[in-house]
């Protein structure tokens, strides 16, 4: 992954004295055995709850890495490494997972890391209704084989279990602070650093110590610290003074902005695809959605160019397909499977008697206005009328959640194969909130777990062509994952996630 540095000679000299002098928050810049005392992150979110069931991925991950291992590992490249499982073997049906377990691991509340565990993990996960429950939604149950083996019986093949073991389904806690509800205030994990409560501060800061009876290999920083700045700004401001050392930008001027002062930035990553969800397929509450063609006009009246120059000032790709490069869905034909053209549109909207049609649809303050301005502007353009709602901060998730709306705009990570028909296809995945199904795209999802691992890519294809030609989405462009980092620290980005992972961050030159 290449790295962007976009520096003038003045902010270089500028910042080569800062650092000289100090790292951020005032701290020496390393020790002399090659670690350092502080990594500080500039955070989005702040967990609401300490307990591993209620993880959630993503911007998340970093901070929930801190105290709790996982199962099995991702590599940043996304490849899948033992951590606290050293193996996993899959039974011949695909239906029984097993894992040997690391022997040498302890809970900071003293209690040991074993099968027992791991059983009781996973039971507490699948009871907690966490927000990605659906990681584990195919096990049944845990077996104790012995005491550091454990087999995952599933109640049907699923192909990500061992990706999802390595996300928020496979943290481990300490079971006594399962049982008693104490880890959702007080975490209890095996993970590389403590948390600092005496440095914490509830919705300003939250610190962590190392944890120097860790099983692993000790990661450099003594301390880190999230500073959970919420506005875009703030977190600009605070990297480009060196208050902290990394943070991600959500919009493009930002991220111009920012590699303009002299702060690196990884070149062409991208997590994300961003477009309209059509979430009412059915015609429930826009009853001109359950005509194909109406979805199909929606998305070929959009000019997918435009809005990627005006609304990520060129940082990104267009794209016509939810699936990303590095999956085995993708096909290079289906990029440009809706390029702009209005005349078809309003073909494609006259043959379906939608021609006087008008559309309501919410608006998020997360995203630059100019992106909803284009793409209404485009829809006016072809004889749609519509209307903006505005939502309030924090709303948008869970109004899409209860599916309120027939259409949104809104950027999503880009999955595996089957991670993808999990998070957005099944009839009861969360980001499909009105149950859309259809028969011929059910028995393609049927097909995939049924399929050997060498026909599996085509049938994924097969999936990924039949949600584009039925229009169940209309992706515009992969935009660029803008994360930021000072140069103090080496940062490695970390596939299909928008933060980099905890271990992923090392002091320059170590």
């Amino acid at each position: 992954m290449r790295t962007t540095r976009i520096m003038s000679i003045a902010a270089a000299a500028a910042m080569a004295l800062a650092l000289t002098a100090c790292g951020s928050s005032g701290e020496p810049a390393g020790n002399a055995d090659g670690t350092a005392p502080l990594l500080s992150i500039g955070a989005l979110l702040e967990p609401t709850s300490w307990d591993p069931a209620q993880a959630n991925e993503g911007h998340l991950a970093p901070i929930y890495q801190s105290l709790y291992d996982t199962l099995i590992k991702r590599e940043p490249n996304g490849e899948l490494s033992p951590m606290l499982a050293t193996e996993w073997t899959w039974s011949d049906d695909e239906l029984d997972l097993t894992l040997q377990l690391r022997d040498d691991v302890t809970f900071t509340d003293g209690a040991s890391f074993d099968a027992e565990a791991v059983v009781a993990n996973i039971e507490h996960f699948k009871k907690a209704n966490g927000p990605m429950l659906g990681n584990l939604s195919a096990v049944e149950s845990a077996e104790v084989a012995d005491p550091h083996t454990v087999v995952l019986h599933l109640s049907a093949p699923d192909p990500d279990l061992p990706e999802s073991l390595a996300n928020a389904g496979g943290y481990m806690g300490s079971p006594a602070a399962l049982a008693d509800g104490s880890i959702d205030t007080a975490p209890a994990g095996s993970g590389p650093y403590t948390l600092d409560t005496s440095a914490s501060v509830a919705g300003s800061t939250i610190a962590f110590a190392r944890n120097d009876d860790y099983w692993g290999e000790q990661l450099p920083y003594d301390r880190v610290e999230f500073q959970l700045l919420a506005d875009e700004t703030a977190r600009l401001n605070a990297l480009t003074s060196g208050q902290v050392n990394f943070t991600i930008l959500n919009r493009a001027a930002s991220a111009v902005q920012a590699t303009g002062s002299g702060l690196n930035m990884a070149e062409d990553f991208t997590v994300n695809w961003a477009g309209v969800l059509f979430f009412d397929r059915d015609g429930e509450i826009q009853p001109e959605f359950a005509d194909p063609r109406v979805r199909q006009a929606l998305s070929l009246a959009i000019d997918r160019e435009a809005l990627v120059e005006v609304g990520w000032e060129g940082l990104g790709e267009v794209t016509s397909q939810v699936y990303g490069p590095e999956s085995n869905a993708f096909d290079e034909e289906l990029e440009s499977a809706y390029e702009y053209d209005p005349a078809r549109a309003k073909e494609l909207l006259e043959q379906a008697g939608a021609t006087d049609m008008t559309i309501t649809f919410p608006t998020s303050s997360t995203f630059e206005p100019v992106l909803y301005d284009a793409i209404f502007q485009n829809w006016k353009d072809v004889g749609v009328t519509v209307k903006a709602e505005q939502w309030g901060p924090g709303e948008a998730i869970p109004s899409m959640m209860r599916g309120e709306y027939a259409v949104s705009f809104f950027t999503l990570a880009q999955r595996s194969d089957w991670g993808t028909v999990k998070f957005l296809l099944q009839e009861g995945s969360s980001w499909n909130p009105l149950g859309s199904t259809d028969p011929e795209l059910q028995q393609l999802i049927d097909a995939y777990p049924a399929a050997s691992e060498e026909e599996r890519p085509q049938v994924a294809r097969e999936i990924n062509t039949w949600i584009v030609e039925n229009a169940w989405f209309a992706p515009l462009a992969r935009p660029g994952a803008f994360n930021l980092w000072d140069d103090t620290v080496d940062v490695e980005v970390q596939t299909r996630q928008a933060v980099p992972s905890i271990y992923n961050f090392t002091p320059t030159g170590d």
